[in-house]
Parts: C-alpha cells; sequence; structure tokens
C-alpha cells in the first residue's frame, strides 16, 4: 500500500460524540450558520450592489470552511469523508473550501497506538509481537474509518496494516440515521427531486466499507482486471493476517497524486499521470463495469515509470451490462451533439420527469452535462472549470421547477463522484486527456474488436501501457 507520511506530531484523535442527538445537533447548527450566511450576504447584496458582496461572500467562504472542517474533526465518522471529497472539487467549490478541507486528506488525528494494538490482537487473535518484527507505532495514514501503519511481517515482507477505529460502526450507523433526516428534510425544501436515492445508495455501500474482507476481495478483482497493465498497480492482500476490522496488505511507498513537485523529482510528468488515470477509470467503467469509487488523492500515488497505484477499494461499484451500454451510448450522443439521441438514452439511464416526455429529457441531459461536456471538447481541455458547474445548477433548476424529476438512476451516485473527483485532478494535474473522449475512445476500440472478432490469445496477455493508449 502507498502512503506519503504525513506530520501527526502529538496530535491526538479526540472522543468523537457517540449520542445522536448530540451529533445532529453539532452538525445542524453549523450547516445552518453555513447556509443562512450565505443567504444572508445575497439579501443585502441586492441593495449594496456586487462590489459590497463580494468581499463578504469570501469572507464567508473561510470562515464556513473553517467550521466545517472543525466540525469534521470533532465528529469524525461521515463527514469526514464528506470534507475530503468537498477537498478534492477545485472546479466546483471556492478555493478557500479547497485549501482547508483537503487537509482531511491528511490532518485527521489518528487513534491511540494503544488502541489499535487492542483491535489488531482482538481481530487477528494473537500478539502483536507473534505476526511482526517490526510495527511502526505512529500512522502513515489517518481517515475517516480507519487508519494504516507500517509493519515488517516475520517472513520479512514490509506491510500496510489497516485497522477500523473501535467504536466507529456505531459513528456511522447514527451518520446515516442523521443524514436520512437531513436528506428528507431537503425533500421537503426542494420538491423539484427526490434525494432518497442518496440516502438508499449510501446506506447500501459505507457499511461495506467497514468489511476489510469485502475490501480486500475488491482489491483482487481489480488487480486481475489491470494484470496485463504495466501502469496501473494494486497492493497484494496478505490474507493470513487480515480480517473484517484489519487488513494486511503489500505497502508501496509512493508520490501523493496532488504532488506535483514530488512527482516532477521522480521524473514523472503529472499530466502523464492524469491520461493513465483517466484511461484507468474509463476501463474500469466502460469495459470491465467494475469500479473503485473513492479515487480522491489520498487513495491514489504515484511511481516511477510512470505509475499508478490505487488503494483503499472500500467503495466499488458495479454496474449492470445494460446500465454501461446506456451510459457509453449517452457519452457518444454528447461528442456527436446529438440531442433527440442524448435525450432517448438520458431517459433509459433510468431518469424520469413529471412530464415524461421526449424534450425535457433533452432539455436535462443537456443542462446536466451535455454543455458542459461540449465546452471541454471545444476548449481541449481535460477538465471542466466551475463556472461550467455552476451555469449547469442554475440551468437544471429552472427546468426542475415545472417538470419535477420523479426517479434517478442510483447508480450515478458513484459514477457521478467519480467524474467529479476525476475533473478535480484533471484542473490540478493540468491534464491533457479529455475524460470523456476517453470514454467514447475506449468503446470505439472495443467495438471494433468484437466486429472483428478478435479474441484473447490464451495463456498470460501482453503486457500494456494505458500512458500509450
Amino acid at each position: 500500500m502507498a502512503h506519503s507520511s504525513p506530520a501527526y506530531g502529538a496530535r491526538r484523535r479526540s472522543s468523537a460524540p457517540r449520542n445522536r442527538l448530540r451529533r445532529f445537533v453539532s452538525v445542524g447548527q453549523m450547516l445552518a450558520r453555513v447556509f443562512l450566511g450565505y443567504k444572508q450576504i445575497s439579501y443585502r447584496e441586492k441593495r449594496k450592489g456586487a462590489a459590497w458582496g463580494a468581499p463578504r461572500r469570501e469572507q464567508h467562504h473561510w470562515w464556513s470552511a473553517r467550521k466545517f472542517y472543525e466540525t469534521a474533526i470533532r465528529n469524525q465518522g461521515l463527514l469526514i469523508k464528506t470534507g475530503q471529497f468537498l477537498g478534492t472539487r477545485p472546479d466546483v467549490v471556492p478555493d478557500a473550501y479547497v485549501e482547508v478541507l483537503s487537509k482531511l486528506q491528511d490532518e485527521v488525528p489518528p487513534e491511540s497506538f494503544e488502541n489499535i494494538k487492542r483491535v489488531i490482537e482482538h481481530e487477528l487473535g494473537c500478539p502483536l509481537t507473534d505476526i511482526f518484527t517490526e510495527f511502526d507505532e505512529q500512522p502513515v495514514a489517518a481517515a475517516s474509518l480507519a487508519q494504516v501503519h507500517r509493519a515488517v511481517l516475520k517472513d520479512g515482507r514490509v506491510a500496510a496494516v489497516k485497522v477500523q477505529y473501535p467504536g466507529i460502526e456505531h459513528i456511522v450507523d447514527i451518520d446515516l440515521a442523521n443524514m436520512s433526516f437531513f436528506i428528507g428534510l431537503l425533500n421537503k425544501l426542494d420538491r423539484s427531486m427526490d434525494y432518497r436515492f442518496v440516502a438508499e445508495e449510501m446506506r447500501k455501500h459505507i457499511p461495506l466499507e467497514l468489511d476489510f474482507i469485502n475490501e480486500g476481495h475488491n482489491a483482487e478483482r481489480i488487480a486481475a482486471d489491470f494484470v496485463d497493465v504495466d501502469d496501473v498497480v494494486v497492493p497484494e492482500i496478505y490474507w493470513e493476517h487480515s480480517s473484517r476490522r484489519v487488513l494486511t496488505m503489500e505497502y508501496i511507498d509512493g508520490v501523493k497524486i496532488t504532488d506535483a513537485d514530488g512527482m516532477r523529482a521522480l521524473g514523472v510528468d503529472p499530466a502523464d499521470i492524469a491520461k493513465i488515470l483517466v484511461f484507468a477509470f474509463a476501463e474500469m467503467i466502460v469495459k470491465h463495469g467494475f469500479f473503485h469509487a473513492d479515487p480522491h488523492p489520498g487513495n491514489l500515488m504515484v511511481l516511477p515509470g510512470p505509475k499508478l497505484v490505487l488503494i483503499d477499494f472500500g467503495q466499488a461499484k458495479e454496474l449492470g451490462d445494460e446500465f454501461q451500454q446506456v451510459l457509453v451510448r449517452f457519452t457518444r450522443t454528447i461528442l456527436l451533439n446529438d440531442n433527440a439521441a442524448m435525450g432517448v438514452a438520458f431517459r433509459e439511464l433510468g431518469f424520469r420527469t413529471k412530464r415524461d416526455d421526449a424534450a425535457g429529457y433533452e432539455q436535462l441531459g443537456d443542462a446536466y452535462v451535455g454543455r458542459i461536456a461540449r465546452e471541454m471538447h471545444e476548449s481541449g481541455a481535460g477538465w471542466a472549470e466551475g463556472a461550467a458547474f455552476e451555469q449547469s445548477y442554475d440551468d437544471i433548476s429552472k427546468i426542475l421547477r415545472t417538470n419535477q424529476l420523479t426517479a434517478v438512476p442510483p447508480e450515478l451516485l458513484l459514477v457521478g463522484r467519480v467524474f467529479g473527483l476525476l475533473n478535480g485532478l484533471s484542473k490540478t494535474l493540468q491534464a491533457k486527456t479529455n475524460m470523456l473522449v476517453a470514454f467514447a475512445q475506449l468503446a470505439d476500440q472495443m467495438e471494433a474488436a468484437k466486429e472483428h472478432g478478435e479474441l484473447v490469445a490464451p495463456g498470460a496477455p501482453a503486457s500494456r501501457r494505458l500512458l500509450e493508449a
């Protein structure tokens, strides 16, 4: 497993509130103060003008980001995951949020070694010294649900040991219940769309992140899918020292994907890594139908070569064949600028509107991604800027006021998350690879191979590089 070593110092993980009401009030107060602050500025700006509003809105960005960070650190659990996601979206959220919340990738206070040791020995059924000749007490990474320690096994293999925080399952259960309440409230405030699918998908996938056996199997499946690819690396799982709450795997010392200077020191061009990243996820979604659903910077590392290291497979998603095919077709219609076909594919993905008419699906498909995709394609950029997403949000809001969404495909929660994270990373890396073009290119190659009857030869597959795709 690849990790960069943050300087945690003497900072320790505090005891997070475990009472549902306390957690509800803490998060609810923070969200209300952030929301009402923006509302107040917008209301007064109508009378005082943009020159008055701009500096105050910027100031509120910073205050809100810091308040979110503090609340996440205090509450831990799912709020940290949410903050990590927002901190990787320079294409969507203001710079203040990116600068403050990106610290949640590296600055989550770790659990004490005494508690971590207790979990390992209970899970693996023996003293730490029976398994490891070395075990670093200071973690190399601390995240929302677990932390990782470097260790050396008795046979000399260097390992990354991922250990779940004690009591985190209870906290996650509370957070999921509170989230369901907030989403129910949102449904009442905004009747243009039913957001319950978000709660349902998270209730399905988040608990799986707490099952490290499931994560290990996900890692092995993706490793097998890339067995012939030289520039994608997945750490090997050491099953004999793993359990539901402890996952022991190969330790790979890599550079964080957002560390441009570190990459250049390895002789790696960040734009090359961006290309490998985009084509890796294109293959997972378009070709394999099974993908890593959490590609934030803490889960992506770089080795000389260049090579991309994928870690942390707690969030992974399998797509059905039919949805996968429609998604590819939808992508192609965008690139062909065929609005009528795009509207048909948009409905076939699983979207439903109150009117359920072709014109409505064309408008929504165009507002969701069509215009953003065209801007990317026409500019030649590998990412879309925040202004495009703001315009998309405004356009969608106008459409839904008169033609509400009655159904949203649940698969798009994680597919959309991946596209969003890749877009943010592409901007950070100054990518030259257009994601939609990469997806369509791969689909065309697969279709051509199928038409020509090209089959995979028996035996070991020939090695290839995504950088040369």
